[in-house]
């Protein structure tokens, strides 16, 4: 910078001032952004500031917030922006990371966001192993599906990026326990060296193109029916922003091209109970089958693989959590596996370093799951006996999540809803808190409710903020959904 000439003595004089105010300025925006980052707003229950808050609109404030973090070159609610490229930051972190074979460590307390001793079951190999078993007992094969995220494949000019623990897992799976693994690095690696476009500029998840040649790679190794019937399809083109355009606070679109896949009588795809293929998955998934997402429906993975194999597909699948999510909704209707013969097990390459590996006791496949109690909607009252966490504000990448609330002294119209009953609503809309996000134990409720049954079809997909249940006592208690 040129020096000031002696003519210029305000402007010399004035420039610590500005130092000064910018340097606050800088310190200021970082600890209002760690002040909103950390939910420490949503704590002020029924202040003036946090009603005044949610009055005003959060994306007012959080959206600009997030693309000053962003232009300074932060990290953003989970988001990583690196070479034009947004990136799912537990994605980095698994990638980059110690072996997830080996027991979690302890981060320094010099470290300003330490990480907690951790109680999930951080090793995969017991649980996949013990799946595996339960489901041969029952002449059932299992199929592994890890997906690989975006941080897998930076650049065409180098080897995909993976954990150090993730082919040492594949060959102990595989030669020790003889449990099937298909490895989608091969393919994906292959496409992105041919400059194929695999997952989506401003998502997480993969594309659609991507997920049509997984599609045919499983069907390949994994049919069990011959082909009858080809499915019809309807293409369709849409704009959309991606989870992590949106969690930036940012409008930015995308556009793609996608094959909806219709039933027999030309309605849009269902998932069919009764096939011997069952596919259990999360988020990758869901991506273009829940509207929800904001890709559209009738497109996801369990749609395209009943296109490739013109075969019916059963689907169990929750948007996170592919650790022991869908494992536990199947445990919830263990009747699901008796006419199956095959299930793939998909899930995102992250939760082998992040996932509770629970070790699940299955059912019987002979068993037959418990009836709903009630079909038609009706009032319900009670104490709130414990809540899941929701996470801090614009902590989700999903646009809605659901929370599972345990209730208390449940008093129903039809006096026939049990005492002890389990709550779901909307925790999360449009990435932000809703009133049912601020419920605590203790606090008595009203609502209205229908039987879970009645909305799992669509809501039992979302992402779901669930209670810790680690004796699996809440399993058999009755579910409705907050209407």
């Amino acid at each position: 910078m040129p020096p000031l000439s002696q003519n210029e003595p305000g402007a010399r004089s004035g420039f610590p001032c500005l130092a000064v105010l910018i340097s606050l300025g800088f310190f200021s925006l970082i600890h209002f952004t760690i002040f909103f980052g950390n939910g420490a707003l949503w704590s002020w229950k029924d202040g003036a500031l946090d009603h005044a808050f949610r009055e005003a609109g959060a994306s007012l404030v959080r959206n600009p917030v997030q693309q000053l973090r962003t232009t300074m070159g932060l990290n953003t609610n989970d988001v990583v922006a690196h070479h034009g490229q947004l990136y799912y930051r537990p994605d980095i972190e698994h990638v980059r990371g110690r072996s997830f074979l080996e027991p979690p460590a302890e981060r320094s307390h010099v470290v300003l966001r330490q990480q907690r001793p951790t109680k999930r079951n951080w090793n995969p190999v017991p649980a996949i192993v013990t799946f595996d078993r339960q489901l041969k007992q029952e002449g059932i094969r299992l199929v592994l599906l890890p997906v690989p995220s975006k941080a897998v494949f930076t650049d065409s000019s180098q080897r995909p990026l993976l954990n150090e623990g993730y082919h040492e897992f594949v060959e102990t799976l595989h030669q020790d326990h003889g449990v099937e693994v298909l490895d989608l690095v091969p393919l994906l690696g292959e496409l992105h060296a041919q400059g194929d476009p695999l997952f989506l500029e401003g998502d997480s998840h993969w594309t659609p193109e991507a997920m049509s040649h997984i599609a045919r790679l499983i069907a390949k190794e994994t049919a069990v029916q011959p082909p009858g019937d080809p499915c019809q399809t309807v293409e369709r083109t849409l704009s959309a922003s991606g989870n992590l355009t949106r969690l930036l606070g940012r409008n930015r679109k995308e556009t793609i091209a996608s094959s909806m896949v219709l039933g027999h009588n030309e309605e849009i795809w269902k998932p069919s109970r009764e096939a011997p293929y069952l596919l259990l998955g999360d988020s990758f998934a869901n991506i273009y089958s829940l509207d929800e997402m904001g890709w559209g429906k009738g497109a996801g993975l369990a749609e395209r693989l009943c296109l490739e194999m013109s075969a019916p597909v059963d689907r169990i699948t929750r948007n996170t959590d592919g650790a022991f999510a869908s494992r536990e909704d199947l445990l919830r209707d263990p009747g699901r596996l008796a006419s199956k013969s095959v299930v793939v097990w998909q899930f995102a390459m992250r939760e082998l370093s992040f996932g509770n590996w629970k070790i699940l006791d299955l059912p019987r496949a002979g068993l037959t799951p418990r009836p709903p109690i009630e079909t038609a909607p009706q009032q319900l009252e009670g104490t709130i006996a414990r809540v899941a966490n929701v996470p801090p504000l614009a902590r989700t990448p999903y646009r809605q999540a659901v929370r599972e609330v345990l209730l208390e002294n449940a008093r129903s119209e039809s006096g026939r809803i049990p005492g002890r009953v389990l709550l779901l609503g909307y925790g999360v809309q449009d990435h932000l808190p809703t009133g049912m996000a601020k419920w605590e134990p203790g606090d008595q409720v009203s609502v209205q409710v229908v039987p879970w049954e009645t909305v799992e079809s669509s809501h039992g997909q979302l992402h779901r903020f669930a209670l810790k249940d680690p004796g699996l006592e809440l399993l058999e208690l009755p579910r409705f959904w907050m209407k």
